[in-house]
């Protein structure tokens, strides 16, 4: 039986007076790719970026191999130490819609820099990951090149090589394919694909429906910052109870 990576707990956050996540629960298991649905608005990102502590959560609890971020002490989202939240952030890898590469590095650079200054390896050692991983990518013939002079969906997989290169236990996406066209979208499906196929654990917000089928061990549908309705793949995409949930996987799929 897989081990519980990540577990969520009654996680509510507001910006303001609007609430964008309600009460959001739910667990990722080594190994497995969580899909997470839902139209704009419904508070996929910021769950995406509270995971990744880009955001803090007002209440609940979250763990990594039961190691908490933070817990719910009854009135707010209280946080563990610095030391802790690190460690913990060094195993969360998050993937951008927009890339978010450096303009003024070339694509080696973009994915060495970070190992070396977070990671603390030496420039060989990170030139060397980075290189193994545009090769599994085919994007060794770019490594020179800056990210001015590549494809959106070249971008976007030097961008997955970034973070991989990083060594996350999980690795998350923020609608990967959002700001690419078609032809595009399938060089990057094909890696995530490739990568849920070497069993690594992945929380996917998408609104690519077929490609979430067939990738997803477990989806959630979100909609007003609540949960609407998980469950494993065949029960969210063939067979939804809730008829929210079966309209937006229609509309998104025609």
């Amino acid at each position: 039986m897989n081990e519980i990576l990540i577990r969520a707990n009654n996680i509510s956050k507001a910006f303001g007076e609007v609430k964008v996540l309600n009460d959001i629960s739910f667990e990722l298991k080594k190994g497995n790719v969580l899909s997470i649905l839902g139209p704009s608005g419904s508070g996929k990102s910021t769950l995406l970026r509270i995971i990744t502590q880009l955001e803090r959560a007002d209440r609940g609890s979250l763990y990594f191999n039961d190691k908490p971020l933070f817990e719910d002490d009854g009135s707010k989202a209280n946080y563990s130490n610095n030391k802790i939240a690190r460690e913990i952030g060094l195993k969360t890898g998050l993937v951008f819609q927009n890339f978010n590469l450096f303009p003024h590095f070339t694509v080696l650079r973009n994915i060495t820099e970070a190992q070396i200054a977070v990671l603390k390896r030496d420039k060989h050692e990170a030139e060397d990951r980075a290189i193994a991983l545009l090769k599994k990518l085919s994007l060794l013939d770019k490594a020179k090149a800056y990210p001015s002079q590549l494809s959106g969906g070249q971008k976007q997989r030097v961008s997955i090589a970034r973070a991989l290169a990083m060594d996350p236990e999980v690795l998350f996406f923020d609608e990967p394919t959002s700001a690419l066209d078609p032809e595009l979208t399938r060089e990057v499906l094909n890696v995530i694909k490739q990568l849920s196929e070497e069993k690594m654990t992945m929380a996917v917000v998408t609104h690519e429906m077929e490609f979430a089928k067939a990738i997803s061990d477990h989806a959630i549908f979100m909609e007003g910052g609540y949960i609407i309705e998980e469950g494993d793949k065949d029960s969210i995409f063939t067979a939804a109870e809730k008829e929210r949930t079966r309209q937006f996987i229609h509309s998104m799929s025609n």
